[in-house]
């Protein structure tokens, strides 16, 4: 059962976003990193929330999953594990999330519902409007947020932290834009709406390069507003060159969502750590 948990959660893609988290909590300590209990409790909160999103993603997907033979195995649709196990992980990822916040003081308590509602949400976004990759974005992008926050004490956003965020958000939503093209032809069956099944493959992938230019002008503007020095520029040009691998013909669809674009959004959250 532990194996099914894992795999129906995929726990260990929660590693790839936690520099993106663990960056917006030392803009939160103006540069310095807070004590080892915060990042502990702000890691806890992360991946609660993050289970959360995605047993809910599961549970309203379950039945779209069943006619993708990409997404068929899946736990719920294979029938591996029953809705009722599904929605208690759920509640108690969520119960994790509640507590971590409440531990990290009352902005945290006050703003705890807010993520809640994309989370739960970005999955239904797909059956209504082709814009649905930014709902995954904005799920992603709220992350360094509450991380500034628990660790500032309250949601005075620092003009840094705002950019941040804003490349997260572009990053993550033209990288879901490519991820989709792999599913192209089910969507257009089933009715699904995404990008590449409006526009095709090609169409899609100038949309989310228009998006991730916005994403990597988010980081230079970072960069040039906090004077960062040689070695962040350095770190901006490594995180280039990784986007710039995601629209290689000779890189199959699914390697350019992973791990190159989880590289390189990796890249863009250690680049302003760089001095």
């Amino acid at each position: 059962m532990l194996n099914k948990i894992l795999r129906f959660t995929k726990i260990e893609h929660t590693a790839f976003s936690l520099p993106l988290i663990l960056t917006g909590a030392w803009m939160g300590g103006q540069g310095h990193w807070p004590r080892l209990s915060i990042l502990s409790l702000i890691v806890l909160a992360a991946v609660g929330a993050r289970i959360f999103g995605m047993s809910f993603n599961r549970i309203f997907d379950r039945h779209i999953d069943a006619l993708n033979p990409r997404t068929a195995g899946r736990e719920l649709p294979s029938g591996q594990m029953d809705l009722l196990t599904a929605f208690s992980i759920a509640m108690a990822a969520l119960a994790v999330y509640l507590g971590a916040c409440i531990a990290l003081g009352r902005w945290c308590v006050y703003l705890s519902p807010l993520p809640l509602i994309p989370l739960m949400g970005y999955s239904l976004l797909k059956r209504f409007t082709i814009w649905c990759h930014f709902g995954i974005g904005l799920c992603l992008a709220l992350a360094p947020l509450g991380a500034f926050v628990a660790v500032a004490g309250n949601p005075g956003f620092s003009l840094e932290v705002i950019l941040f965020a804003g490349f997260v958000f572009f990053w993550l939503s033209g990288a879901d834009m490519i991820y989709a093209t792999l599913d192209i032809e089910s969507d257009r069956a089933n009715g699904i709406f995404s990008l590449p099944a409006r526009l095709g493959p090609i169409g899609a992938q100038w949309v989310s390069a228009a998006v991730h230019l916005c994403a990597l002008g988010c980081l230079i503007l970072l960069l040039v507003a906090t004077s960062k020095g040689g070695a962040a520029w350095v770190g901006l040009g490594v995180t280039v060159v990784l986007f710039g691998l995601m629209y290689m013909p000779f890189v199959p669809v699914s390697k350019r969502f992973f791990p190159i674009a989880t590289l390189a959004g990796i890249a863009g959250a250690i680049t302003p750590l760089l001095s």
